[in-house]
């Protein structure tokens, strides 16, 4: 595993700094006090829903961050009928366990089955291979224009499987490794754990369930807070370059994992800039934690230049169709962030003042 981290001195030296700056922010987190326990409470709630949803999206889930917050609210009286409703459940109730437990856990090959276990466990169709490592392949793969399947992620042979999970697990117990930071460590251990995707299915879930328990243990608690899958989801392509870029080289002496860290240092460093604002928001204006991305644009935008039509929003907005504008603006509107003037083309949005 050490090869992986051969990396060279620019590459080294953009790691390390990150790494202070996550670390500098969760010293001071530890101690913060801005924020009362219902306030700590809501933004947790917010933040695991955010979890849940965009980690089950970048599989390819299709439930919103509003139809997930119902569904978990209600999970033990409402029947789990679709399989994204299953996939949503399971997750939830992982990271339930993860979030409340973390301290009484050590990372080992029966935790992991077991974690993958409680994943799986609202699927009937997956019953016969929850918990247990892979019995066929499972390599990654893409649909070319022509139709034809390409594999664009070579993954651990299932006959290899155990034995690659052991070392994996053994090296980042290993005592010896205590010399390396934390950071690097869990990084280095979700890559390898991607690489080999010892399960059938899940392995993308596990691995960012499995990412939340090594940071929590670590003593990296701001992320029960502000949600790492939704950097992920956001920046899906990347997430996918950052592996590849050394996943291609797998066994080789040119596999190092210098990319792969970096973007998964930068997703925790974005993660304490958003916590940061919603430090501010939750106590001055806690409807924006409910906005997407997309709509804080959106009211970042009004508020820099005053007062906007639509069409002046569809401008600095390109990649954004009209219709959904106008629903950003409506659910704006609606939390009190927006104030509506005028009719027809004629209608201008402001920010409301505070």
């Amino acid at each position: 595993m050490k090869r992986l981290l051969r990396l060279d001195y620019l590459t080294r030296t953009s790691v390390n700094k990150v790494i202070k700056e996550i670390d500098a922010y969760n010293r001071a987190w530890k101690v913060q006090e801005n924020l009362s326990t219902d306030q700590l409470r809501e933004l947790r709630q917010l933040a695991t829903v955010q979890s849940v949803g965009s980690s089950n999206r970048i599989e390819g889930n299709q439930m919103t961050d509003g139809e997930i917050a119902q569904l978990v609210e209600h999970l033990r009286i409402q029947e789990l009928e679709s399989r994204d409703k299953q996939e949503v459940a399971g997750y939830y109730t992982t990271l339930e366990i993860i979030q409340e437990q973390y301290r009484d856990f050590s990372l080992t090959e029966t935790l992991i089955k077991a974690f993958h276990n409680e994943l799986l466990r609202y699927s009937a169709k997956d019953a016969h291979h929850r918990g247990h490592y892979k019995k066929v392949s499972n390599q990654v793969v893409a649909n070319t224009a022509d139709g034809e399947q390409k594999v664009i992620f070579q993954t651990t042979d299932p006959a290899l499987t155990g034995v690659a999970m052991e070392a994996v697990v053994n090296w980042f117990n290993n005592a010896e490794m205590a010399s390396e930071h934390p950071l690097i460590r869990i990084g280095t251990f979700v890559y390898e754990f991607l690489t080999i995707h010892p399960f059938q299915d899940g392995n993308g879930r596990l691995s960012r369930l499995l990412t939340t328990l090594l940071l929590l243990q670590a003593g990296y608690e701001f992320v029960l807070y502000s949600s790492l899958e939704r950097v992920t989801e956001e920046d899906k392509a990347a997430y996918y370059k950052a592996l590849m870029a050394a996943q291609r080289y797998r066994g080789t002496e040119e596999e190092e994992i210098g990319r792969w860290l970096y973007f998964f240092l930068k997703a925790i460093r974005k993660i304490t800039e958003r916590l940061a604002d919603d430090e501010q928001s939750i106590v001055s204006e806690p409807e924006v934690l409910y906005l997407n991305p997309r709509q804080r644009k959106v009211l970042d935008f009004i508020r820099k230049e005053g007062v906007l039509a639509v069409r002046e929003i569809d401008a600095l907005l390109p990649e954004v169709s009209r219709n959904t504008v106008k629903y950003d603006l409506k659910r704006l509107t609606n939390s009190g962030l927006l104030q509506k003037r005028g009719q027809g083309r004629g209608t201008v949005y402001e920010a409301k003042v505070r």
